[in-house]
C-alpha cells in the first residue's frame, strides 16, 4: 500500500469514527479522534501489529474500541488525553517550549 493509500484510509477511518459519536450524540475533534486512533493502535493490550496492513476486522475492531473510548464520559482518561491534544495544538509550536528562559 502506498503512503498516499494508507493516509486516505487512515482519513476515512477518523471520519467514520467522528461520524459514529456525533451519531451518538457527542461531538469530537478530527485531532481528538486521530490521537485516540493512533493511541489504541500503539496499547499492545489491543493486538495491532503495525508492521502489517490493517484488515476489515482490525479496522471494525479500531473503530469500535476508538468510539467507545471517546463516548466514555465517567474515564478520567480521556480528559487527559483531550488536556494533552489540547496542549500539542496550543503550545508545542511556540518556539521551544523553554519555560525557564528568562
Amino acid at each position: 500500500m502506498s503512503h498516499s493509500q494508507a493516509e486516505s484510509v487512515i482519513k476515512n477511518i477518523i471520519r467514520e469514527i467522528g461520524q459514529e459519536c456525533a451519531m451518538k450524540g457527542q461531538t469530537v475533534s478530527e485531532t481528538l479522534v486521530a490521537f485516540m486512533v493512533k493511541a489504541v493502535v500503539l496499547d499492545p493490550r489491543n493486538e495491532f501489529n503495525v508492521d502489517r496492513t490493517l484488515t476489515k476486522n482490525d479496522v471494525q475492531k479500531l473503530i469500535k474500541l476508538c468510539v467507545s473510548r471517546l463516548l466514555d464520559a465517567v474515564n478520567p482518561s480521556l480528559d487527559t488525553i483531550k488536556m494533552q491534544v489540547y496542549f500539542d495544538m496550543n503550545y508545542t509550536n511556540r518556539g521551544n517550549f523553554n519555560m525557564y528562559k528568562y
